[in-house]
């Protein structure tokens, strides 16, 4: 993900996103190791490591293609639970977003190291992932 697409990305969640339970908002002074914050109707807030991509969505299996966590606090955050993934196809009209859990990790999908953290695994995880726009 590019800085151009995730400032994009950023003003695209916090400015145009409409869904009747989730609103997006930017992170406090002091909040590290994530981009936003997830407010779902009836729960607490969630922190959100964004994971833009110019593409367009076409298949399920495009959610973890180049998902990567760049630094060891983002993996970190979101192996415990404390963070989700906001998943988002610029390229879609309008832009497709998927929220992905930690749950992805009790049907299979693990982290491997290479110079980064990469997500890999199966290629549906249907019951991890929620598609709000």
């Amino acid at each position: 993900m590019t800085r151009a697409i995730e400032d994009r990305a950023k003003l695209y969640l916090l400015t145009e996103f409409r869904h009747p339970n989730y609103e997006f908002r930017g992170k406090e002074v002091g909040d590290k190791g994530f981009d936003l914050w997830l407010d779902e109707r009836g729960h607490a807030p969630k922190k959100v490591e964004l994971k833009a991509t110019a593409a367009a969505y076409q298949r399920h299996s495009n959610i973890f293609e180049r998902l990567v966590f760049n630094a060891e606090i983002e993996k970190q955050l979101f192996e415990s639970g404390e963070s989700v993934i906001a998943r988002l196809f610029m390229g879609s009209a309008p832009p497709r977003l998927f929220i992905v859990t930690n749950a992805i990790f009790n049907t299979g999908a693990k982290l491997t190291v290479e110079s980064r953290y990469v997500v890999r695994g199966r290629i549906n995880y249907t019951s991890s992932i929620v598609e709000l726009a």
